[in-house]
């Protein structure tokens, strides 16, 4: 062993670290979710410092049998000939357009939080909508409650009323023109 190794030693060390990682890897992604029982409790405890490291520790709904549902922003403007308006802006954005997630953000902080940010929201309301000449905005947030598959399968719809709360978050006067 009087020599280094070559090139083509290292080369197929190389492969086999970078193949022993990707079955480490894949085996802590099969493990990390799965419910606890007796084979997964052992395993568990080997991969845990990976899977806490690469912070990828799943939990058994890891693959979604209760998908959460976000509640719902709207607004209804009222304008100078009395007339209500009801407008839902998260139906106009394109989920394929990167602004998709800020905007819906923005209105996600305005239900968290009416009262710090309800004012400008509707401030900046009333001047997108000056056509209208409306007289005031009122903010809305819509839960949906107890939507099952047996009613989508019955042509409902998550947003008709049955499944629907609609909640007050604020209502603003709009500047005069």
């Amino acid at each position: 062993m009087s020599r280094l190794w070559n090139s083509k030693q290292w080369r197929r060390l190389s492969y086999a670290a970078m193949s022993l990682l990707v079955v480490w890897h894949t085996l802590a992604m099969v493990v990390a979710p799965m419910p606890d029982n007796a084979i997964t409790d052992p395993a568990r405890v080997l991969f845990e410092p990976y899977l806490t490291l690469f912070r990828i520790e799943n939990i058994w709904n890891f693959f979604a049998p209760n998908v959460r549902v976000d509640p719902t922003f709207r607004y209804v403007v009222e304008d100078a000939s009395g007339q209500f308006h009801t407008i839902s802006p998260l139906d106009k954005l394109s989920r394929f357009h990167p602004s998709e997630i800020w905007i819906k953000d923005w209105y996600i902080g305005v239900i968290d939080d009416a009262e710090t940010f309800g004012d400008t929201v509707a401030a900046t309301l009333c001047r997108e909508h000056a056509a209208l000449h409306p007289v005031r905005i009122t903010l809305l947030e819509i839960d949906q409650t107890d939507f099952s598959p047996e009613d989508q399968r019955s042509g409902k719809h998550p947003s008709d009323p049955e499944f629907a709360d609609e909640k007050t978050l604020a209502t603003v006067e709009c500047p005069d023109e």
